[in-house]
């Protein structure tokens, strides 16, 4: 097992996590806080600390969560495990992924182009004008738009959008 990091509160929806800095800084995770060896991590940060560097979480109260009590005790959104999958398979594609500024958006690098990953789920209606309002704010944020579709084995399919006008076409 690695190291033992202990969830101290939560603010503004993230988890305050009390732990060895090195780890944080090698999984390249978190946001430090003015307290000593605490940052701010996204629960999705969290779980990838709990799933692939195999730290064990300790909970407020003491409890030592598993992967699936992290989600089932912290998850406040139906994104949270597909944009995890996401994360994780980035990650194990060698780009380091962050949690984006959406519920089910992840911002990565690669090659001097920034990406905005827009996680969803196979099956799942798409509702285009929040979509086209999603890429709209990407492009204004300078990010490259895509799409990731994440199917019921867990498997993610990446598709970069575009956008275009009419009179572009032409």
């Amino acid at each position: 097992m690695g190291e033992t990091l202990r969830i101290v509160g939560v603010k503004d929806g993230k988890l305050l996590v009390r732990g060895p800095p090195e780890i944080f800084a090698e999984a390249r995770v978190g946001v430090k806080t003015t307290e000593p060896s605490t940052y701010l991590l996204d629960l999705v940060e969290l779980a990838y600390l709990t799933y692939f560097k195999e730290c064990e979480v300790v909970d407020v109260d003491g409890q030592n969560l598993k992967l699936g009590d992290l989600f089932s005790k912290y998850s406040r959104s139906r994104y949270d495990w597909i944009k995890f999958t996401t994360f994780l398979d980035l990650r194990n594609r060698g780009r380091v992924a962050q949690p984006g500024y959406g519920e089910n958006v992840l911002v990565f690098e690669m090659k001097g182009q920034r990406y905005a990953v827009y996680v969803v789920e196979e099956n799942s209606p798409l509702n285009t004008k929040e979509l086209l309002s999603w890429v709209d704010s990407a492009l204004l944020k300078n990010l490259e738009p895509v799409l990731a579709l994440v199917d019921a084995n867990g498997d993610v399919t990446y598709y970069t959008v575009r956008k275009y006008r009419l009179e572009d076409l032409v």
